[in-house]
């Protein structure tokens, strides 16, 4: 409840309220003037206006009527004070107290949980009023067929805040600050070429470190990730620019979700020296106000980056469900009329937020020594929906942990033109599993064989590199990614027929006896440019029955082949993969390929 200090006295009148109607608190008997009442009640008579809402000091009676705002957890702090301030002026509607309730709720997680199945005996809070810290998680929960009329009503914009480079002050100066404009894009470059402070003349500091955050949580996290893909700026992300993603997941470092987590952290922080865990991370410029306002040991400066930024827009929104009643919508009204006020205004300044209109009019609580304060110009509008969804999709895939066994076909055909005539087949593929390699996160675990005929004695593969993680390293040291790019070009050379059966088969038990849980997907790709040519090896039915033989329920493995040109059979293919759970895909070209790996990852058809 928004009581704060007065929760004891508040709590004792709502007691006394529910025994007696004329029983008040010495908090509410002060609220008003008498001759404020009987101002309000003339000019209510004269009008012949009904008004819900009236500002009186002893009719209120019954139970309270309490309003229940969900609100994120940055402008949580000021919306409980100011309704704490707003109760103070003892608020009524039709002569029932109103009282509002206040939880920091994360946006994102409200957007994902909103049900319209609310009961009153539900061990889940009410939501009336909505206030998350932007529009974006709104169209997020509308997209949700179920609670799209839920969040129908017009929101109203209370402030905003734009989203920043969030950055220990000492750390920004290294890199050149104020002086500088500091990128994500080249930091993140840095970062993913091994870059340490030792560059930047402070060893002591390690290497250099990123935090980014879950973009699927954390609008300032969603924010940079957008700005840092739509490259050109002209809000739309295109398939060429999913590549900057791709750079900014591989250098994220730190595994906060949140803006919230990575200050909780910096709070801990007690001198310069200890920055060795510390670095980049995206929030709002209002809350790095709250941060510096307390006055920390090691300041964070809000830095505009060279991308631009996107600003959080704070909502009011009042939910259509069943258990906001016509008495809570005019709470809900007479608050959001307070909210809009100079009073309100002023509170939300002093935390650091900027006003509907991107003004610093009332924005006390930044720091202009530190950042803060600047002038809009570098704003940015957020890209389309599609490219939204698009951008979170493939940020979502990045982060995915696999068990992948790479199967590739090397066998003489291998060496003829490729179907867009980019090159020989061969090379196309192994431009495509360069940049497939990429995708896997450094905690999944890749292998890889090649395959034709009589590789290793009779057998028809042989393996390239051994699974394990990608972020790993050989016996020998070489680091996992660098022999599985290496092996490419040394091993995939082209030879011999397709011994598709007998390696498929090998293949997939091999899987089984390497299956990983931890809600790993375990994949088995294989790519091949034509039909089994091995006529000492096993049939398609037999490979069939042996699959299935081999498959167990707990165990699942994606099978996923990949016919690579115009001798494939699909169909063929498709029969196969059917049999143990999977799919065939044709590919023309290697961003054929490249997609069907991201499909994969994401979860849906390619």
């Amino acid at each position: 409840m928004a009581r704060g200090r007065h929760r004891s006295e508040q709590v004792s009148r709502r007691s006394a309220v529910e025994r007696v109607a004329a029983t008040r608190s010495s908090r509410r008997s002060r609220a008003i003037a008498p001759w404020v009442v009987v101002a309000i009640v003339l000019a209510t008579v004269v009008s012949g206006t009904t008004f819900g809402y009236l500002w009186v000091t002893a009719s209120c009676g019954g139970s309270p009527v309490e309003l229940s705002i969900a609100a994120s957890p940055d402008q949580a702090p000021v919306v409980e004070s100011l309704a704490e301030k707003w109760q103070d002026d003892a608020p009524e509607i039709d002569g029932r107290c109103a009282e509002i309730s206040v939880r920091a709720v994360q946006s994102a997680e409200v957007a994902n949980s909103l049900t319209t199945n609310w009961k009153a005996d539900s061990d889940e809070p009410r939501i009336d009023v909505w206030m998350p810290d932007s529009s974006i998680w709104v169209q997020s929960a509308a997209a949700r067929t179920e609670i799209a009329e839920m969040v129908s009503n017009k929101p109203t914009l209370i402030a905003k805040s734009p989203v920043v480079m969030a950055l220990p002050k000492p750390m920004a100066e290294a890199l050149g600050w104020p002086d500088k404009v500091i990128s994500w894009a080249e930091l993140a470059k840095a970062r993913v070429a091994g870059t340490t402070w030792a560059r930047y003349q402070h060893a002591d500091w390690g290497p250099l470190k990123i935090g980014i955050g879950d973009p699927r949580a954390s609008f300032a996290a969603l924010g940079t990730l957008l700005s840092v893909a739509d490259a050109d700026g002209n809000n739309a992300v295109a398939e060429a620019e999913l590549g900057n993603a791709l750079v900014l997941s591989r250098a994220s470092t730190v595994t906060d979700v949140t803006a919230d987590a990575f200050i909780a952290k910096m709070r801990q922080v007690t001198s310069e020296g200890a920055l060795k865990d510390a670095g980049p991370f995206p929030a709002t410029e209002a809350q790095v106000a709250a941060y510096d306002n307390a006055k920390p040991k090691v300041p964070l400066v809000a830095v505009n980056p060279l991308e631009g930024t996107v600003f959080a827009d704070y909502q009011y929104l009042v939910l259509k469900a069943d258990w906001v009643d016509s008495v809570r919508q005019q709470v809900a009204a007479e608050f959001l009329k307070y909210l809009q006020g100079d009073e309100s205004r002023k509170a939300y300044g002093a935390a650091g937020f900027r006003d509907p209109q991107l003004s610093t009019q009332y924005a006390v609580g930044l720091d202009t020594e530190l950042g803060m304060g600047q002038t809009a110009e570098a704003a940015r509008e957020l890209p389309e929906p599609k490219s939204v969804t698009q951008t979170v999709g493939y940020w979502t895939a990045l982060q995915r942990r696999a068990n992948l066994l790479a199967v590739i076909d090397s066998s003489g055909s291998m060496a003829e033109p490729a179907p867009d005539g980019s090159g020989t087949r061969m090379q196309v593929v192994q431009q495509a599993c360069l940049r497939a390699d990429a995708l896997f996160h450094p905690e999944s675990s890749v292998g890889s064989w090649r395959f034709s005929t009589n590789l290793d004695g009779d057998k028809d593969y042989e393996e390239m590199v051994p699974i394990g993680p990608v972020g790993g390293q050989l016996p020998d040291g070489t680091p996992r990614r660098d022999a599985l790019d290496a092996s490419v070009y040394r091993d995939l050379q082209p030879e011999g027929s397709t011994g598709l059966y007998d390696t498929l088969l090998a293949a997939y038990k091999f899987m089984q006896e390497n299956w990983l849980g931890d809600n790993r997907l375990n994949l088995l790709v294989l790519m091949t440019d034509g039909k089994n040519e091995d006529p000492d090896g096993i049939s398609q039915q037999e490979l069939i029955q042996q699959l299935r033989a081999t498959a167990n329920p707990d165990k699942p493995i994606q099978v996923l082949i990949i016919g690579y040109g115009p001798d494939t059979d699909l169909v063929e293919l498709k029969t196969i993969t059917n049999a143990v759970g999977g799919n065939a895909y044709p590919a023309r070209t290697g961003a054929d390929i490249e997609k069907v790996f991201l499909a994969t990852l994401i979860g849906r058809e390619s």
